[in-house]
């Protein structure tokens, strides 16, 4: 099953995607939250349906929950940016008002950055509250899987000097407003393992990245570990898994106005969005 937060009607709604469609079920849950508790009863909920093509995806998460970011999580692509993996994980984190929708733009802030580069990423949702869980029991407290595309300004991220060190900018490489696709839904009880999926970003149909998860560094289940032993976790809460190698700057690639991103994760869907050249 897979569900989700959209918009119809000027109404943000919980919904059911299926083929071409969107089944509402929101007067089922008390909240998105609510909903990816207990995924189970929204199977059988009835609801009005929606075509696809006339609504607007929401990200499949909630404004009072956190988005944490997994980084250098695949041993080749800490190669490629030449930084050595850390002892343990590097997690920085999103505000929601950094999020957008599938098919919605991503904005190109062109008052401070024009290097702005896609990072295919695997995204686990939290559905169960989660404190100091073992890794071994971890992957119980998550509701499903998303995909989220770690839009990045390098020339803010990696531009920062601080006397003769180079020092990363997360905030202003990661945080900008508008600028993370995530989506387009959550896929509940659709992934048996996590550590086997193909994972890709295209560009205007041109593949920049060509992976498996199975090559990452630490497990979906040793993040969600992690990151519950430093913060409790909320259902609804994301956290990203880290990138492939193959991203942009380290090809002399740039994103431009127009452009348009693919992310595909296998068994979960493909999350679309266009490049966006804003002054604000």
């Amino acid at each position: 099953m897979r569900i989700g937060r959209f918009q119809a009607d000027g109404e943000a709604r919980i919904g059911v995607f299926e083929d071409g469609t969107v089944r509402d079920v929101t007067e089922e849950f008390d909240g998105f939250q609510d909903a990816l508790s207990r995924p189970e009863d929204a199977a059988d909920a009835d609801g009005e349906t929606f075509d696809r093509d006339s609504i607007t995806h929401l990200p499949p998460t909630t404004r009072e929950n956190t988005v944490f970011c997994a980084a250098l999580n695949y041993e080749a692509h800490a190669e490629e940016s030449d930084i050595e993996v850390p002892e343990w994980p590097l997690v920085f984190m999103k505000l929601p008002r950094t999020l957008v929708g599938h098919g919605e733009p991503i904005s190109y802030h062109t008052r401070v950055t024009e290097e702005i580069d896609y990072e295919a990423e695997l995204a686990a949702v939290i559905g169960e509250p989660a404190r100091h869980v073992d890794a071994e029991d971890a992957l119980d407290h998550v509701a499903g899987y998303t995909i989220l595309n770690d839009t990045s300004a390098r020339d803010l991220q990696l531009g920062l000097q601080v006397g003769d060190d180079d020092l990363l900018d997360w905030f202003s490489g990661k945080a900008m407003e508008r600028t993370t696709p995530v989506g387009p839904y959550v896929a509940v009880d659709e992934i048996d393992d996590p550590q086997d999926l193909d994972i890709a970003s295209r560009v205007d149909g041109e593949t920049m990245q060509d992976d498996n998860t199975g090559m990452m560094i630490r497990t979906v289940a040793d993040l969600v570990a992690f990151v519950s032993s430093r913060v409790r976790l909320e259902p609804g809460d994301v956290i990203a898994t880290g990138t492939p190698e193959g991203v942009g700057t380290f090809q002399d690639i740039q994103l431009h106005p127009g452009e348009t991103v693919e992310v595909e994760v296998e068994g979960v869907g493909t999350l679309v969005n266009t490049v966006e050249e804003v002054d604000e």
